[in-house]
């Protein structure tokens, strides 16, 4: 669309969709001047007869800092890190069931094909379940979506992506007192379960915990304890569904892309593979279960890899829907109080637009801004974000920071996703991880994989065959 008319296109009589990347920090503020619009309560559940907001889906600025506060540290890097366990024990699990299923030849020959996305897809769900309520939800150990949740979550992602667009059509579907269809409020069975059997010291489905260690709703439950005039039970529910509905299907669409860019460039896949043999950790025992699982450290430690998960991350972000915000109406004081009055916005052409206006900008297309990114930006290439040997250190300071002030895979702004460290410690480790210890095989590298834009863009066919490496090389 925006190829044939333009970086302003207008989707509407009162939006515009935008690709230019430099107003990106000026529509997403950190101070809450461009409101959110009515796209984003349709986000919300019903909790006992009651719509529960959560911090994607409220467009009140201080509300939402209300919201946040109280959790906001459990998700910076050094407390995710203290949950690098629970990622490790789903990861393990994750390995087994594909090398009991699919790696049993007994010459070392690559196993039967089968579709890894799927996989992938389970691993995600049971490792925010691992790390939310210490206990995974089952589905690697089943090996399918037993009772249809994943397959809910899809649903989901095309209601919020058409109600959204008609936000008052929510009141009267998912949030219908009296008939609730489809939506995010389903979601959350699973969840309010687990949660009540947990207030009320029961176990869930019979299982304990698999580990002592504390997880996001004993984090979450602390929160109550310090801010009990912010946090209640419904609150915490409302965190638990950020968890489980934002933190399942983005990690698993990201570990997707990077799997399915990287296996079809071979050029690539070696370059990545040689990396990782070379970053192997000499220090680990070689009887120790977790050593096939490298740190998020030692992950991050690669710049190749950080180059590949970038790059798939930008060419195919978890959200690929605009993200609307209203142009600021004029403050009644003039300005005289904090904070200051935004700007007008002017567009390119010189044309003023008028406050009220919807407006945003789609990740997915500013990901390959051509300005921002290359005349190539189409195209799955990790050395974009590495200095080449020919470039000065100012150079490549000055493409960098384009490349970074055009990037929406998580967000800007004060609604920065809140889980994206816990996002990329997933998908770095188990990345690595599988590049590290299989060797993988495209069953048709040739073929483009089936994708679905809902709120988010779901992916399909990603068929492969794997066997284990002779040696693990991190």
């Amino acid at each position: 669309m925006h190829e044939r008319y333009g970086p302003v296109v207008r989707t509407g009589p009162n939006n515009l969709d935008l690709d230019l990347p430099e107003l990106i920090k000026t529509i997403y503020t950190t101070d809450g001047r461009w409101p959110k619009t009515g796209f984003y309560p349709p986000a919300s559940n019903v909790v006992d007869g009651k719509v529960v907001y959560n911090v994607f889906s409220l467009c009140d600025p201080a509300e939402h800092a209300r919201q946040k506060r109280p959790i906001a540290k459990h998700y910076s890097l050094p407390s995710i890190l203290q949950l690098e366990g629970h990622v490790d024990e789903a990861i393990l699990l994750f390995c087994r069931q594909l090398e009991d299923r699919f790696m049993t030849s007994k010459d070392g020959s690559f196993g039967e094909s089968f579709d890894l996305g799927e996989w992938i897809s389970m691993y995600a769900w049971d490792v925010i379940g691992q790390i939310t309520f210490s206990k995974h939800f089952g589905y690697l150990e089943k090996g399918c979506d037993f009772d249809g949740h994943i397959w809910l979550s899809a649903i989901g992602s095309d209601y919020l992506a058409a109600v959204s667009q008609l936000p008052y059509l929510d009141r009267w579907i998912d949030k219908n007192p009296i008939f609730p269809i489809g939506g995010a409020t389903r979601l959350l069975a699973p969840t309010l379960r687990r949660f009540r059997d947990r207030m009320h010291g029961g176990l869930d489905d019979g299982h304990k915990r698999t580990t002592a260690a504390p997880d996001f709703l004993d984090r979450f439950v602390q929160a109550k304890a310090e801010h009990p005039d912010v946090v209640d039970d419904g609150q915490i529910v409302s965190y638990l569904a950020i968890n489980m509905l934002a933190g399942a299907d983005t990690t698993a669409i990201a570990i997707k892309a990077v799997l399915y860019h990287v296996l079809r460039t071979p050029r690539v896949r070696k370059r990545l593979e040689e990396s990782l043999a070379a970053a192997a950790a000499a220090a680990r025992k070689p009887d120790d279960e977790h050593a096939v699982v490298p740190t998020y450290a030692e992950a991050r430690a690669v710049p190749y890899l950080e180059a590949a998960v970038r790059e798939a991350m930008r060419l195919h972000p978890a959200v690929a829907m605009t993200l609307p915000r209203h142009v600021p109406q004029p403050r009644p004081d003039g300005g005289a109080s904090p904070p200051p009055p935004s700007p007008p916005l002017v567009l390119p052409d010189g044309t003023v637009v008028p406050p009220g206006t919807s407006v945003g900008m789609n990740p997915y297309v500013v990901g390959r801004n051509r300005a921002a990114f290359g005349a190539d930006a189409d195209d799955f290439r990790p050395e974009r974000s590495l200095r080449a040997e020919a470039e000065g250190e100012a150079e490549f300071a000055k493409r960098l920071a384009a490349m970074n002030a055009a990037d929406l895979t998580f967000g800007a702004g004060s609604h920065v996703c809140l889980g994206r460290h816990l996002g990329l410690v997933e998908v770095y480790k188990v990345v690595a991880t599988l590049f590290a210890s299989y060797e993988m095989g495209m069953v048709r590298p040739e073929k483009e994989w089936w994708t679905r834009n809902g709120f988010f863009l779901r992916q399909k066919g990603l068929n492969v065959r794997m066997r284990r490496r002779d040696c693990v090389v991190v």
